[in-house]
């Protein structure tokens, strides 16, 4: 399954998306997520909800329903009266509070909070839609939910600070400070939650804060990717790569698609670069960071796929715990084990272990350019160098940035504690998977930055005329924003500069219109 298969690129273009089913696109998810669109209820997701909530009314009181008549964890046996329903509700949020550190961002909640109007509106969950059109409201009206990021091994723990909100009990911050949530709803008109059965727990159950960041990150990398492939270009024009290595003859004989994919894309950025004509037999053969561009890039293209697929499944899936079953009319309660993350938690351990590779060569290439024994242009790629330190010193913060990541692509989930008891005796340290991952991919961005400034500066030493006219257009671009560098400056800016454009895919709508009108 392919990124592209389940995203348009028309997510800041959207200004409503309209909850109907689970098959919900990430453009529609990050179109709400990130870029504020507002979230309605269909008909069908109203009466689904409605349907599992008057199902949930109907089963017996008499059976031991985790979560409902009894207690949590190894107070499984323990039972909860009628009378004592809602208390029950309203403890679940406020002994699992317990969250600690910085607070999650907007955006993160904002994930979360979708998540949940996901999950539990597909109609196995037995909520009100009078809670879920309370979350729908917070996220309309921007309301952002204090909620701790640390001390989660998977779910819990975040979500219960942010749905404490939902009974007056919780925070949210208005103007950067934090306000009692009873008066930050009074001012908006919307109505504090009285907490049916099961509702608490459902909303802290869950894969919902797991795949909400999840989705956020590979967002971000799919951002990052299509800036890496553009960078791949840009490199091997400055760096005078051999175009035989882009040969799709020879790169077919490997039985791996994407790296042919890979290869045509780099080969239509620099149709047309006299430069690398006239240098195409400069070396017997390239070094490896430069050879083996297609094949990296399309392994790492490969395990993206299969992460994008596997957290696309978690996203249209029920996580919840226990989940109300129909069956020939009658209604069943089953307790299971869908809450947990494995699916997600796996496929981004893996994909960060690949995101590290793939940044390794990154810094491999800028090194490159860097050193004027490889690269042939002045030293740090600065004119006067001595007097000038030129760009040596953000080759620093690349490689520091790097090792960060190296320390956040470290398995999460390859030990274990147990807990409550013994009665969650195995957990998946999903959370941590996913936040650590949405660090790499923040990071990743400014490292991507660093090396387009080094790739426009090497770049600088050569006669434009010669190069790709994509190439030439992509540089325009981004001196629109960093001019040429004649002597050392707040290089940090730049960066900054870069990234925001970067990020905002300001150079990859420039190549794909280029590409497309070519």
């Amino acid at each position: 399954m392919e990124f592209q298969s389940l995203f348009d690129g028309q997510e800041k273009n959207l200004k409503e998306v309209i909850l109907k089913n689970s098959n919900i696109s990430l453009t529609e998810f990050i179109a709400v997520a990130k870029y504020k669109a507002k979230v309605s209820f269909s008909d069908e997701y109203i009466e689904k909800v409605n349907s599992s909530y008057r199902a949930l009314e109907k089963v017996g009181r008499k059976e031991k329903l985790y979560g409902i008549n009894t207690g949590l964890g190894d107070n499984c046996e323990e039972i909860i009266t009628s009378k004592q329903e809602e208390t029950f509700q309203k403890n679940i949020l406020r002994s699992h509070a317990v969250a600690i550190g910085e607070p999650l961002s907007f955006l993160e909640t904002r994930a979360i909070m979708l998540m949940v109007l996901l999950n539990l509106g597909r109609g196995y969950s037995g909520v009100s839609i009078e809670t879920l059109l309370v979350i729908k409201d917070m996220l309309n009206k921007g309301i952002y939910p204090y909620a701790p990021s640390e001390g989660s091994v998977g779910y819990l723990s975040v979500e219960a600070h942010m749905f404490l909100t939902l009974i007056g009990e919780g925070k949210i911050y208005v103007k950067g400070k934090l306000v009692n949530s009873k008066t930050v709803f009074e001012r908006n008109k919307i109505k504090l939650s009285s907490l049916k059965r099961k509702e608490a727990l459902s909303l802290v159950s869950g894969t919902t804060s797991v795949t909400g960041i999840a989705i956020l990150s590979i967002y971000n990398m799919y951002i990052n990717f299509e800036n890496i492939k553009i960078g791949s270009a840009l490199s091997f024009e400055g760096l005078q790569g051999s175009v035989n290595e882009l040969d799709v003859d020879v790169l077919s004989l490997k039985n791996h698609a994407e790296q042919v994919e890979v290869a045509s894309f780099i080969t239509k950025l620099l149709h047309g670069s006299f430069n690398l004509t006239k240098t195409k037999n400069k070396r017997t053969q390239d070094p490896l960071s430069l050879r083996t561009i297609p094949q990296v890039l399309g392994a790492f293209d490969r395990i993206f796929k299969e992460t994008i697929q596997s957290v696309y499944e978690e996203l249209t899936s029920v996580s919840d715990n226990p989940v109300i079953i129909s069956k020939e009319n009658k209604y069943y309660v089953r307790m299971n084990g869908n809450f947990d993350a494995s699916y997600v938690s796996l496929h981004l351990n893996a994909l960060s272990i690949a995101t590290v590779y793939l940044t390794n060569y990154i810094e491999r290439i800028s090194n490159r350019f860097l050193d004027t024994e490889l690269s042939g242009f002045p030293a740090f790629l600065i004119n006067n160098p001595g007097l000038n330190n030129g760009l040596m010193i953000v080759h620093y913060t690349l490689a520091g940035l790097l090792n960060d990541m190296k320390a956040l692509a470290t398995p999460s989930n390859i030990s274990n504690n147990t807990m409550s008891a013994d009665q969650e005796d195995v957990v998946t340290f999903a959370y941590s998977v996913a936040k650590r991952f949405y660090k790499m991919t923040e990071k990743l961005e400014y490292i991507t930055a660093i090396w387009f400034l080094i790739c426009k500066q090497g770049l600088s030493f050569m006669d434009e005329k010669s190069l790709a006219p994509i190439i030439q257009k992509v540089l325009g671009l981004m001196a629109e924003k960093v001019s040429p560098i004649k002597n050392d400056r707040l290089f940090y800016e730049d960066i900054e500069r870069l990234k925001v454009m970067l990020s905002n895919s300001k150079i990859i709508d420039l190549v794909t219109s280029e590409i497309e009108n070519d």
